[in-house]
């Protein structure tokens, strides 16, 4: 069941993790800031160390506004996934970011993870 929306505070790489048994982030939105990068990628490597190399699930749904700084933290995100055996996989993209990473020639970099029907998180989806 997906959680209420919660602010970020100040700090904490504008990022909630979702729950469930995968490695995952779930950026706030609507956009991620420049300044927020270098947290983000800190909570990332926490969220990694120690786990096998696997997909981490980045769900993206709340970027609506996207820009040029979100998607340089999404290839910083993607860089420091790979950094620990691990790649990222964008989940819920919007279609601005989704017109964003194709006019930018990203996609293939950031590619998109299909929606699992069977994720309860999806249910809104359909």
């Amino acid at each position: 069941m997906p959680t209420p929306y919660e602010p970020p505070e100040p700090g904490t790489g504008h990022v909630r993790p979702p729950a469930g048994p995968h490695p995952a982030l779930r950026p706030t939105g609507p956009s991620i800031p420049a300044a927020e990068i270098p947290t983000l990628q800190r909570r990332l490597r926490a969220l990694l160390r120690d786990r096998p190399p696997a997909a981490v699930l980045c769900d993206v749904r709340a970027l609506v506004a996207p820009d040029a700084p979100t998607v340089e933290a999404l290839l910083r995100l993607q860089l420091t996934a790979r950094r620990h055996g691990h790649h990222l996989r964008l989940r819920h993209v919007p279609e601005a970011l989704g017109l964003l990473l194709a006019l930018t020639g990203l996609c293939e970099v950031l590619p998109t993870d299909a929606t699992d029907p069977s994720d309860p998180s999806d249910a809104a989806d359909r």
